[in-house]
């Protein structure tokens, strides 16, 4: 049997580890850094670095989505402000999967049959049984076992 840790997920997928600066992310969103500079201004983006003043800015790969989301938003005619929110609305959701997923996840198992179990950790109304997920015909399944 192979086994994940959860520090493998948390260096592929660290809040922050993917990050870009001012000049890449306005090629990336064509919003000129004055533009993104503004859109800091009134707390809409927020560098990763922002308690660093004097120091250049970079973003995480959730605000160059945001910055993304709201330039093309404000091609289509929203305000600043309405892009903003509608686009922190479409976030929420994908936020809220993030957090369950990282703050779950314990690492994977394989089997000798070659199925992958994702360790859930602690089922919460039964915390002597571990909550395991599996796909099975490309659905998700879930299955509990008891602490070892």
């Amino acid at each position: 049997m192979t086994n994940g840790t959860r520090s493998d997920f948390q260096e592929m997928f660290h809040k922050g580890q993917l990050t870009i600066g001012i000049s890449e992310l306005s090629r990336m969103t064509g919003v000129s850094p004055r533009q993104l500079r503004y859109w800091q201004k009134k707390g809409y983006i927020i560098p990763k670095n922002q308690d660093e003043p004097g120091r250049a800015r970079i973003y995480n790969m959730r605000m160059v989505i945001k910055a993304a989301a709201m330039s093309n938003l404000l091609q289509t005619g929203y305000t600043l402000k309405a892009a903003a929110a509608q686009v922190d609305e479409r976030m929420q959701p994908a936020q809220t999967m993030y957090h369950v997923l990282f703050d779950r996840y314990q690492g994977f198992e394989v089997a000798d049959n070659g199925e992958i179990l994702v360790d859930l950790g602690p089922f919460d109304p039964d915390p002597t049984q571990e909550l395991y997920a599996k796909l099975v015909d490309n659905q998700a399944k879930f299955e509990l076992k008891s602490k070892e």
